[in-house]
């Protein structure tokens, strides 16, 4: 019985720290489930239908690939749309928006903010926005979210201003980032190695970019630990390109033995992190918590 152990000849503290574990053992293991807050992750891709590329892009099967990865992990994903470069491939956006998936716009032609100023950037805006909002309103999809190309939000306090007045007047949800993947410069490698096709340089290829992604996750979840004190839920920007098209089933595999669980946009969004204010000017598109990280503290709203 526990209580032989006042018979025994034990030192006092050894006794009370045992009895602490007998009495208490079961609540502190309670507690410390509670405690624990799951890793969850929003998976994001930009420039549908199809991204840009050197090489001629079958985008029928390209698309296919994507969904029924994502259907296999059971990732219910947000889409951003160049609506320039739809074409005829409105079938492809049906078929994101047939299998529960959102749609989004990255303006008409995909143009930087910082570069064309906030009044053609707004008209870019509208553009991208009448483009695709008979597909959305048949679909009976209700929000409508946005994303910044290249993730310049505006080099200037007013240009800034503008672009987001514009936005919330029109009921548009800005969806940020916090995970950035260069996943555009492997999509180039992958072309090249298409070109001469060697299996080394292919599965040295898929190492490297899986390895570039979950360090860029880790690092965002220390600097979510930097910036608010605790995790948040990620949003992971990815592009509707080859490589993720070969390489998405990999990543979400990895992501999930990670212990990450996938989750909406729309969840993820709720996380107070996006409602936090920021006063990041850079010219370099960053995520999130970097924006915030970054920005100016002279020009955040008074506490």
């Amino acid at each position: 019985m526990w209580w032989d152990i006042f018979n025994r000849k034990l030192p006092r503290n050894l006794v009370l720290l045992l009895l602490s574990f007998i009495f208490f053992g079961d609540q502190i293991n309670v507690e410390a489930k509670k405690s624990r807050t799951p890793k969850e992750i929003s998976i994001t891709f930009d420039e549908l239908p199809v991204a840009w590329s050197f090489t001629e892009v079958d985008r029928v099967a390209l698309t296919t690939r994507i969904l029924e990865t994502l259907k296999k992990h059971k990732v219910k994903a947000v889409g951003f749309v160049v609506s320039e470069n739809i074409g005829n491939s409105f079938d492809l956006l049906g078929q994101w928006l047939n299998a529960g998936h959102v749609l989004g716009s990255l303006t008409y032609s995909h143009q930087d903010l910082n570069e064309i100023g906030a009044e053609q950037f707004i008209k870019d805006i509208a553009s991208g926005s009448e483009a695709l909002e008979p597909m959305l309103t048949g679909f009976g999809q209700k929000k409508r979210y946005f994303r910044y190309p290249f993730l310049h939000y505006g080099g200037t306090v007013e240009d800034k201003r503008q672009v987001k007045l514009y936005l919330d007047e029109h009921d548009i949800i800005v969806a940020h980032v916090t995970v950035v993947v260069e996943d555009y410069l492997y999509n180039l490698s992958l072309e090249k190695i298409s070109r001469r096709p060697d299996s080394a340089k292919y599965d040295a290829l898929r190492y490297e970019y899986l390895s570039h992604v979950l360090d860029q996750v880790e690092r965002c979840e220390e600097l979510a630990t930097q910036v608010l004190e605790r995790p948040c839920r990620q949003i992971l920007q990815l592009r509707a390109n080859r490589l993720n098209a070969l390489f998405l089933d990999a990543l979400l595999t990895a992501l999930e033995d990670m212990g990450y669980k996938f989750v909406s946009l729309d969840y993820a969004m709720k996380d107070k992190l996006y409602s936090a204010d920021e006063a990041y000017y850079g010219l370099r598109g960053v995520g999130y918590l970097d924006m915030i990280k970054l920005s100016n503290p002279d020009l955040l709203p008074a506490e």
